[in-house]
């Protein structure tokens, strides 16, 4: 067990490099510049919403539109524009762009031109677009399978280091153990997949072994039960409580297929290279010193069982402030490295600065120094010294990162990209330099207009619940046939979402909805309705489906996207066969249902 332990230890501190997959980072010449007005806009690789999804754009986010003139396609009934971001071409709904205007994503205090500055600044931003959203984890924050989180399961993570929840964990756990702290009651919240294996594998460590299976405190082991964890759950859970009996446990079902989750990470997913026998024989990753994981790594990785040993169970803590917690606490973090002092701009210890991020921002200050730690390292740097640099042809100086947030594993450079986001806000001296801090002098600041408030909008969670309809990825289900709009609006607050059918047209309120048809939420995101056994989109299911799903077995017609999905009645996350089709057949006989959640 110890042996095992200091592998993966071993392993995991080579794994500290940042790569996030969210970025808000501006274009800074464009021939015609456009500003993304929604959130997750999808970047695709043709007009159509069958086509190849590149990346997610978000509200901010600033690209170079190719030719002004829309392109027709499907999908979109305003027309696509052919787009640059960030040197990948592609099409955008013109629905979600401006023309011109600057980045109306939240500010989190930017220019972050103090160490202060991008320490609060950036838990704000992680409250505001994490934590407050269902991804409340290191865990959820990596692997986002909440299916109550604001955004589309599997994606907005905040990184693509498969490890990173691990590392953070166990910066927390040495934090609590040196200040004697591992007996406050602490929360934990644990994902649960369907179809889960019997346990899975590190390709060079091979499994965790150990917990128990003796039964001591029978009301714990009821409330185990309660929360619908199995056997293979509780034998680390009940060592766990017989040491810390002051600790909560808590079940989060995710109802999602482990396997299907699995494949459905590992395009956003990374390994460092050096652990070769964790990496996929058809690696495509393309980051410096990072791959794509293999299946088994991936998986070992997501198997909360693997982490449910005291020094690693803290990526599933709930990353909520609480009082319990310490400057001492966070100095012990930070011990080893250069925030162990104080930092030459604000004059302030490091580690108070995280206590106020985190009291701020009601994000645990641990965390926030773990992860800190982890991103920029324990000496000094270019992220976190204020120090010159040019970065597609324009110099900036005095700017700071703590959390590398911006920093797109795509860049050229992540660091420099990261501190280019940090300086939103601040505008060129006569050289045309962006002058943020230097040597504590804070340069001139900029009169701005103050920034609309936001709306109350209506989470996408809150709007599902309401209407008793579930998120698959993309994808919305559970729905009955003959469903009306005004039906399902009547359930919610129906003037937050709009009804559009395959072809981009806005539907009325007493029409019919039908797989294909896509929601759009007052919060900018989009989702596909599937109805199953609706593989022709009309809103029924009968012999013309039939048909449909026999000439697609026979490979006489092609079938993608939302009726592709329709069509997957016996397992929602493999091939379709004549499984699916016997399933059909038996339903229009009368002889069994089609589950539609």
């Amino acid at each position: 067990m110890n042996f095992l332990k200091k592998l993966i230890s071993i392993t995991m501190s080579l794994c500290t490099l940042f790569i996030s997959i969210l970025s808000f980072i501006p274009i800074t010449k464009a021939a015609v510049q456009g500003t993304i007005t929604g959130n997750e806009v999808r970047l695709r690789s043709a007009p159509t919403t069958n086509s190849t999804t590149y990346k997610y754009l978000y509200s901010g986010n600033i690209v170079s539109i190719t030719n002004t003139n829309k392109v027709a396609g499907d999908g979109c009934s305003e027309g696509w524009y052919n787009v640059d971001y960030n040197g990948q071409s592609g099409y955008v709904c013109s629905s979600y762009v401006e023309i011109g205007g600057t980045s109306s994503g939240a500010s989190y205090n930017r220019p972050w031109t103090s160490p202060k500055k991008a320490i609060i600044g950036g838990a704000e931003f992680m409250q505001d677009g994490y934590i407050s959203a269902g991804q409340n984890t290191s865990y959820l924050k990596k692997f986002n399978v909440n299916p109550n989180s604001s955004y589309a399961l599997y994606n907005h993570q905040y990184q693509a280091n498969i490890a990173a929840p691990n590392n953070e964990a166990k910066n927390s756990y040495n934090s609590y153990r040196d200040n004697g702290l591992l007996n406050v009651p602490l929360h934990f919240v644990i994902p649960i997949y369907n179809n889960m294996p019997a346990y899975t594998t590190h390709p060079v460590t091979g499994k965790e072994e150990g917990g128990t299976s003796v039964v001591s405190d029978q009301s714990f082991e009821a409330e185990l039960n309660k929360q619908g964890f199995d056997e293979t759950y509780k034998v680390w859970l009940r060592a766990l409580h017989n040491k810390y009996p002051n600790w909560t446990f808590e079940a989060l079902h995710t109802n999602l297929d482990f396997n299907s989750s699995v494949i459905n990470e590992k395009v956003s997913s990374a390994v460092s290279k050096t652990c070769t026998a964790c990496l996929d024989a058809n690696n495509t990753y393309y980051e410096a010193g990072w791959g794509t994981p293999n299946d088994q790594t991936l998986a070992f990785f997501m198997d909360p069982r693997n982490f449910l040993m005291e020094d690693s169970i803290l990526m599933f803590e709930d990353l909520s402030y609480n009082e319990y917690y310490t400057e001492d606490m966070v100095k012990s973090v930070l011990k080893g490295t250069f925030m162990e002092g104080k930092d030459n701009v604000d004059n302030l210890s490091y580690s108070s600065l995280f206590m106020e991020a985190g009291k701020i921002n009601n994000i645990s200050p641990v965390y926030l120094a773990s992860l800190s730690r982890q991103e920029v390292g324990s000496t000094k740097g270019l992220v976190t010294s204020g120090e010159e640099f040019s970065y597609k042809g324009i110099t900036y100086i005095g700017f700071y990162n703590f959390y590398n947030i911006g920093a797109y594993g795509s860049e050229e450079n992540p660091a420099k990209a990261g501190l280019v986001y940090a300086s939103a806000g601040s505008i060129p001296n006569s050289n045309g330099v962006y002058v943020g801090n230097i040597g504590g002098e804070t340069s001139t600041p900029v009169t701005k207009p103050e920034e609309p408030s936001k709306p109350n909008v209506t989470p996408v969670a809150t709007h599902l619940s309401n209407m008793g309809l579930n998120r698959k990825g993309t994808y919305i289900t559970n729905l009955s046939l003959n469903t009306t709009i005004d039906t399902l609006k009547n359930k919610t607050n129906g003037s937050e979402l709009t009804f559009k059918n395959a072809s981009g047209s806005t539907l009325g309120n007493t029409e019919k909805i039908t797989t294909g048809t896509a929601i759009t939420f007052s919060t900018g995101e989009t989702y596909t309705i599937v109805i199953y056994g609706d593989l022709t989109g009309d809103g029924l299911i009968n012999s013309a489906d039939l048909l449909r799903m026999r000439q697609y077995l026979l490979g006489q017609v092609s079938l993608s996207g939302a009726y592709l999905e329709s069509a997957k009645l016996v397992n929602v996350s493999g091939n379709i066969n004549s499984a699916d089709l016997l399933r059909l057949r038996q339903y229009l006989l009368g002889q069994k249902d089609i589950n539609q959640a």
